[in-house]
């Protein structure tokens, strides 16, 4: 049996109905010698075709009484004559669904609105560093270091991190990360608590023995559906007329787009200075681009994912106080115990870095 240029076996017992063709043409009957006795009543469409299988019921119930047409003497057919109202596709319940549209998610802070194309440049270091870390459960990881370098201080530290509990595989805080220095006991600690779902707490601290804690660092957040807001308070040294202050505030428009503004105010040995900087963001599943724009400095930068294991950016920065533009392209390649990123800056900086971890992040 032959449809639409299509050839079509079938071995079950077939009986054509006579109400499809108005009584013109005789039933016409063929039993395969594989299949039993007993029909039973099935239909397969293909295209805008019918084939009818077994017995009762008609075909005109099924197609809404339509007007069918027999075609062929052998192997006949039917076929319905196509509705006039959808030409030659199908009906619009086969063919047209209704989109999902997707709420606004957060957008995150200021501070990583470019952190897809920071998360591919190489972290660069001076000498010879060790690190070794140990995951002792869910919420708890130790590690050790040590460092040899003319730039940063060289010797060995441990440290780890805790979080309070997992519930549900969600972290909850407080979260607690320290690192010792054995030979002198200074330490560095951050905490991290919310005391309710949409606010956050963050404070750095610098302890040393026989002295006050320094505070590094403080900040307030609240986290929205569709907007974050934060206050930062930093102190660049341990003197008290150098201060860094900054408001930000940043909108997801919908899934995709989303905008923010900053306000800055810093002191610098009683040298005051504010600014204001705005930005916006706009995410695909393979590709982000991102975007600062303030009086005196201009910051631009573009993901993508290539393939499953190539990632590429490139960020070009304008800073008119330092009288500064540097352009960057950068890229991690992933196997799998291996990643390796490297950068090309427009200044003549190249380098990479090479990793190998049975789990690299």
């Amino acid at each position: 049996m032959q449809i639409a240029g299509c050839k079509i076996v079938v071995c079950v017992w077939v009986q054509v109905c006579a109400g499809c063709f108005g009584g013109r043409e005789k039933i016409e009957s063929r039993r395969c010698p594989a299949v039993g006795s007993s029909p039973s009543w099935q239909a397969v469409e293909v295209g805008c075709s019918f084939i009818g299988v077994g017995s009762s019921p008609p075909f005109t119930a099924l197609q809404n009484n339509r007007r069918m047409r027999y075609e062929g003497k052998d192997g006949g057919t039917c076929v319905p004559e196509p509705d006039p109202r959808y030409g030659g596709r199908f009906p619009w319940p086969f063919t047209w669904t209704s989109g999902v549209r997707q709420p606004p998610l957060n957008p995150g802070d200021m501070a990583n609105l470019h952190e897809r194309i920071n998360h591919l440049r190489p972290v660069w270091f001076e000498g010879f560093q060790l690190n070794v870390t140990k995951g002792c459960g869910v919420n708890r990881t130790l590690g050790a270091s040590w460092n040899l370098s003319h730039v940063t201080p060289s010797g060995f530290r441990f440290g780890g991190h805790f979080q309070r509990r997992c519930s549900d595989s969600v972290l909850t805080t407080p979260l607690v990360a320290f690192d010792v220095n054995p030979t002198t006991l200074c330490t560095n600690l951050l905490l991290l608590y919310r005391p309710a779902r949409s606010v956050g707490l963050e404070l750095a601290l610098q302890l040393r023995p026989g002295a006050k804690p320094y505070v590094d660092e403080v900040s307030l957040q609240y986290t929205g559906a569709s907007r974050t807001s934060t206050v930062r308070c930093s102190t660049p040294d341990t003197t008290l007329d150098s201060y860094r202050v900054s408001l930000d505030h940043l909108v997801s428009v919908n899934d995709r787009l989303c905008f923010g503004v900053e306000l800055l105010c810093e002191c610098y040995r009683g040298a005051q200075h504010t600014n204001v900087a705005f930005a916006g963001r706009y995410n695909r599943e393979t590709s982000t681009l991102a975007a600062t724009v303030s009086p005196e400095a201009f910051d631009l930068s573009y993901w993508q994912k290539v393939s499953g294991t190539l990632q590429m950016g490139s960020s070009m920065i304008v800073n008119q106080r330092q009288n500064r533009a540097l352009g960057t392209v950068c890229y991690r390649l992933e196997h799998e115990d291996t990643v390796i990123r490297g950068s090309f800056d427009s200044d003549w900086t190249v380098g990479f870095t090479y990793g190998s971890s049975d789990h690299y992040n």
